[in-house]
């Protein structure tokens, strides 16, 4: 179990969550001496807090104290629940963190709820509206298979630019997703696309202006968000999450209304490997549940004898569910539930 830990939080200002010992302080970023709030904490006795900048909002203060959880946490990652003493919050901070589901009457802070507070890592902001539900009726691969026109929530537009970062202390290193684009990308992705071992999963290979129109219709589509993902700003890996009801998927899966899809490639070398995974894996799939609170299953279908990415999606929260025939592969149908994600502590 580590005893320290640094998170950087997205946000503005941005938080910085330090753990040294016994001792929780969150400050903002690039000012060290502007400690907004400080605590002792253990395992055993909790987290106490023993200063609270009282010039902050109850918003301001309510993310504090997420922050804080987030040292915490990722300073102890066998712990599912710590106490808090709440009695020196402001009254509507402790109302908060009881209606986020963070905090319990009995004062104890849940780990799986704090994993699944949004304005830690999401950059948007947290008082951007969920997508109302309203259906609409459209051909899909899923409808193509299964007969007729498909009803499926209309789904929002992508949000660009970077849209979800993580601190990974374990690592070493700062992971971001960002939504891909023809002009950042498409050079990159041309270069990807043709190594051999990338070409052997994904058969994109090809020239540029061919990688450029396939990149274009992925953007295209409504269903589909293009991710780029980068370890201290240093691209990596290209990832589609798609919302599986659309895809091809579909009749493979039963998927609810939110659930979600991934296909995944490591494109830059030096970022392959076990302790690599390890660090994106869980990222994607906890960003996809981030995005959207009612998606409540990610699937995945990697290539039946792709033995080493099936083991790496097993250690990371995913079941084995059946096999199935797509036209160009033979399949292992994947999933990752909410629960399961989450209880299994993969944040």
């Amino acid at each position: 179990m580590r005893s320290n830990a640094t998170i950087r939080l997205v946000g503005a200002p941005q938080l910085v969550a330090i753990r040294e010992g016994t001792t929780l302080l969150v400050a903002e970023e690039g000012c060290a001496d502007r400690i907004i709030f400080q605590a002792s904490c253990s395992e055993a006795e909790g987290i106490k807090p023993d200063e609270v900048c009282h010039g902050l909002s109850a918003d301001e203060q309510f993310r504090a104290v997420l922050a804080a959880l987030s040292g915490f946490f990722m300073s102890a990652p066998g712990v599912a629940v710590v106490m808090l003493d709440s009695s020196r919050l402001h009254p509507e901070v402790h109302h908060a963190l009881l209606h986020s589901g963070v905090l319990t009457a009995a004062g104890q802070c849940i780990r799986e709820a704090w994993a699944q507070q949004p304005s830690l890592w999401l950059t948007r902001p947290r008082t951007l509206p969920l997508c109302a539900h309203s259906d609409v009726t459209a051909a899909s691969h899923a409808s193509a298979t299964a007969g007729g026109a498909l009803r499926h929530p209309r789904r929002p537009p992508r949000l660009p630019g970077v849209v979800y970062e993580r601190d990974i202390p374990a690592f070493g290193h700062r992971f971001t997703l960002r939504t891909a684009t023809l002009t950042d990308d498409a050079e990159r992705l041309h270069a990807w696309m043709n190594e051999p071992r990338v070409n052997a999963f994904w058969g994109e290979a090809g020239s540029f202006e061919a990688v450029q129109a396939w990149l274009h219709g992925v953007l295209a589509s409504p269903h589909t968000h293009p991710l780029i993902g980068a370890f201290d700003g240093e691209p990596f890996g290209y990832f589609e999450a798609y919302w599986a009801k659309e895809d091809r998927i579909a009749p493979f899966a039963a998927p609810g209304d939110y659930d979600r899809g991934l296909h995944m490639l490591v494109g830059a070398t030096r970022w392959r490997g076990p302790a690599c995974v390890a660090a994106w894996l869980p990222s994607l799939v906890h960003y996809l549940f981030l995005d959207d609170p009612r998606t409540a299953a990610v699937f995945c279908e990697p290539r039946h004898d792709n033995l080493r990415m099936i083991g790496y999606l097993e250690q990371h929260g995913f079941t084995g569910l059946h096999h199935f025939d797509f036209p160009h592969k033979r399949a292992l149908l994947v999933r990752s539930t909410r629960r399961e994600f989450f209880d299994g502590r993969h944040v």
